[in-house]
């Protein structure tokens, strides 16, 4: 599969490296042209833009037309809904990912046609009430 991680996320390692090893095609996009480099230091499989992944001219550098999904985990919420929107609507990216950082968010997200959206938050705090019911558990049972 050809998968798009647009946005200037620094989170994108773990990810990039999980897909590759399952042997997707990616390419990335970021403003931090340091960040950039890394990237291409240690990844000679992936293609890689320094560039606003929110304007068509990169994603269209980004060959975005034959993309199959985008990943949009910029820190703005803003930014991720308009790299969705562009990519579902100019470019026909069928599956479309955003990471929100704001809850009050994931219905806008939804009703505005992101296939898929992760509330950081949400599942920070899901992690926190299992560790606290687990840890609750484990003091009734001793």
């Amino acid at each position: 599969m050809r998968i798009l991680l647009a946005g200037d996320s620094k989170q994108s390692w773990n990810i990039i490296n999980v897909l590759l090893d399952k042997q997707h095609r990616l390419t990335v996009i970021n403003t931090d042209m340091a960040y950039c480099q890394q990237l291409a230091d240690q990844y000679e499989e992936l293609v890689i833009l320094s560039g606003d992944s929110t304007e068509l001219p990169t994603l269209e550098e980004a060959n975005a037309k034959k993309i199959d999904m985008v990943i949009a985990m910029s820190l703005y919420d803003s930014e991720n809904l308009v790299i969705c929107k562009l990519c579902k609507k100019i470019f026909h990216i069928q599956n479309t990912i955003a990471i929100i950082n704001c809850p009050q968010n994931m219905d806008i997200f939804r009703k505005l046609g992101v296939d898929t959206v992760i509330d950081t938050n949400a599942f920070i705090l899901s992690c926190i009430n299992r560790d606290i019911t687990q840890d609750s558990v484990n003091v009734e049972t001793k």
